[in-house]
């Protein structure tokens, strides 16, 4: 990745994370992991442009204290560390976008404090513990992480829809099915009924895009399919794995 793409985004870096992996795959996949769990407690959806191999602390200045000539220009702090001559700094792209979809203004948290942050931690480190016994559970994972950087929210609502049914989509009425099944897996974290309402509702949407009927998705129609996708996330995390049909129509005959 080129330095001058990199200084596109760079002005506008917030926060730097560092990931702890053996290549560059595995970072980018603890750190959609980690971008998860931060949107499933109700993070601000933002972009991680770009990875590093070495912190933007360390590469800051490098260019100039690489030079004798422009070495003293830089404030007395950056004038002492790696330079161009004995290390290699490497880029690679991973989010490079100009825009997101965000939803409803204040709606979700623009700002996240330490107790956000080590709990995010805490619950990746459940999550790959889930995706280790469910394949299935990376295809929510990378739902939850890129849907808001779809085009469109019209786009978004048929990709968060195109994995909730790869994982819990089984049968004819598929409507009702998976509304069902969704109500009962989110019970431990979200009213049955305020979710199985939801589910069906946004099901509409996701029809109706798909038919042609609804040209451009509005801001409800999104978050609408967004929270139901994050709250099927939480309730996976709540039950640590990933219930079949049959097993959750059997908790639900039950009760």
């Amino acid at each position: 990745m080129s330095a001058e793409l990199m200084q596109i985004f760079l002005p506008s870096v917030n926060l730097e994370i560092s990931v702890d992996a053996a290549d560059h795959p595995e970072a980018k996949k603890l750190l959609e992991i980690f971008q998860t769990m931060l949107y499933v407690s109700d993070a601000q959806p933002t972009v991680a442009p770009f990875a590093t191999s070495h912190s933007l602390n360390e590469y800051a200045g490098i260019n100039y204290r690489s030079s004798s000539l422009l070495r003293d220009k830089l404030p007395e702090g950056l004038r002492t560390g790696i330079t161009a001559k004995d290390s290699r700094v490497e880029g690679w792209p991973n989010e490079l976008c100009l825009s997101i979809l965000q939803g409803e203004t204040g709606r979700y948290s623009s700002s996240i404090d330490v107790e956000t942050f080590v709990k995010a931690a805490g619950t990746a480190a459940v999550w790959q513990e889930i995706e280790a016994r469910h394949l299935k559970a990376a295809t929510l994972r990378s739902a939850v992480a890129k849907a808001p950087l779809m085009p469109d929210r019209a786009s978004s609502v048929l990709h968060i829809w195109q994995a909730l049914e790869s994982v819990f989509g089984k049968g004819p009425e598929l409507s009702f099915r998976m509304s069902l099944s969704l109500a009962e897996l989110c019970g431990p974290v979200a009213a049955r009924q305020e979710t199985y309402a939801r589910a069906k509702k946004s099901y509409q949407d996701r029809s109706g895009i798909t038919h042609g009927k609804i040209d451009a998705a509005d801001v409800t129609q999104w978050m609408r399919a967004w929270d139901l996708l994050k709250d099927t996330v939480r309730a996976i995390l709540c039950r640590r794995t990933i219930p079949s049909e049959d097993e959750l129509f059997s908790e639900l005959l039950s009760r």
